[in-house]
């Protein structure tokens, strides 16, 4: 009987390059750093808009916070 071929595994393994370190940490960076900016575009917006929800709020007069008394 034949002796069987090698695995091409062991062929793909010696083909295979190596990733670089450094391309790696730069590619994780720059993804990081797209989530954040990513999150900051909408978070951005949203607390601006709260602020100013409440310096309008806080701008009202105090007569209009306060319920006007109901006479029996």
């Amino acid at each position: 009987m034949p002796a069987a071929p090698a695995p091409s595994r062991a062929r793909n393994h010696r083909e295979h390059r190596k990733e670089s370190k450094a391309l790696v940490v730069v590619t994780s960076v720059l993804q990081l750093a797209l989530v954040v900016l990513v999150w900051l575009l909408a978070l951005v917006p949203v607390a601006v808009m709260a602020l100013v929800a409440m310096g309008i709020g806080a701008l009202k007069p105090a007569t209009a916070k306060t319920p006007t008394p109901v006479d029996s």
